[in-house]
């Protein structure tokens, strides 16, 4: 898991690799680096990290589930934990929001680095197909 102070390479919106005009990889670090990880952290099923089989929410368990509370708790309580195990976000900053439409469960959440003055938003649709994360 990626911490405060650590660096990455710095992904595209498609979350493939980037390249800078010399040809270098561009590199994120800092709050920037650590949002990038919970977003792929958000994107992986747990165990397909071979260094870490913690690492990742399992949202793609829930692709094809009927809506009911049990299924809407379950996704908020992946998303909630996910968000906990950072030491670097404010637990009381953490709202999250399931909700259903169109045969897609859509995930809202909201935290607070420690450090930052406003939340950040994390939005995931998780579709019949595949899980998606919408920046804004």
């Amino acid at each position: 898991m990626t911490g405060l102070h650590d660096t990455d390479i710095r992904l595209n919106d498609g979350w493939a690799l980037t390249q800078a005009a010399d040809g270098d990889a561009p590199l994120c670090s800092g709050l920037e680096c650590l949002y990038q990880n919970i977003i792929l952290e958000a994107l992986t099923q747990p165990g397909d990290l071979f260094y870490d089989a913690s690492f990742g929410w399992g949202l793609y368990d829930f692709i094809q589930s009927e809506d009911d509370d049990l299924v809407r708790l379950e996704i908020a309580q992946r998303a909630r934990l996910g968000l906990q195990k950072r030491e670097v976000i404010v637990p009381e900053s953490i709202e999250i929001d399931v909700g259903f439409s169109d045969d897609t469960f859509r995930l809202r959440c909201s935290f607070q680095f420690a450090d930052e003055e406003e939340p950040r938003e994390l939005n995931v649709v998780i579709s019949a197909v595949g899980v998606e994360v919408i920046t804004t």
